[in-house]
């Protein structure tokens, strides 16, 4: 069966690797420019990440990143199967990483992180005062820091560095172009 994806033509598929958490795919395609070739791929879960602002600051979870090192970044993770939708995962991600719920929460949109390699979004949300409550992170996320921090230093943050988690920095700015003057 072939199928048109704009300029591509899509031939076939073969599964490379398949775990419980991601499957690597092989596509058979003709690119853009006519000739034959492969094209791989990952199929892996949606995520969410959760501006929440707390008497004008913003949550931020700092943490060590297996792959990419120590980073702030905003509280989400992944959309589960059980989740109805990315708002539950983004609710059920800020009660678990920071103890917060609740509050009035508003949809940011989406963004696609790494498009060459992913069809997996990013669902961005924020909450304005969330209540505090307990906390009950993952083992995996055992070294998690939650910091309340201004607003304007978050955006520091993410132009220095410190905050590399692309769509944490985007919903950050998102934020910060809103609420400037």
């Amino acid at each position: 069966m072939t199928e048109r994806r704009g300029p591509w033509t899509y031939h076939g598929r073969v599964p490379l690797c398949v775990t419980p958490c991601l499957t690597a795919y092989r596509d058979e395609v003709t690119l853009p420019h006519g000739e034959r070739g492969t094209y791989d791929w990952v199929l892996a879960p949606d995520q969410v990440r959760v501006a929440a602002l707390v008497d004008e600051a913003l949550l931020v979870v700092e943490q060590y990143h297996y792959l990419a090192g120590p980073m702030w970044q905003l509280p989400g993770g992944s959309v589960d199967p059980a989740d109805r939708g990315s708002r539950t995962a983004a609710q059920r991600e800020l009660a678990e990483e920071t103890g917060y719920r609740d509050g009035r929460w508003d949809d940011r949109g989406s963004l696609h992180a790494l498009p060459g390699l992913t069809p997996a979004r990013v669902y961005l949300w924020s909450t304005i005062g969330p209540t505090p409550s307990r906390a009950a992170p993952e083992p995996a996320e055992a070294d998690l820091l939650v910091r309340h921090i201004p607003l304007s230093e978050v955006v520091l943050a993410v132009l220095d560095g410190r905050m590399r988690c692309a769509a944490s920095a985007a919903l950050v700015m998102m934020l910060a172009l809103e609420r400037s003057p």
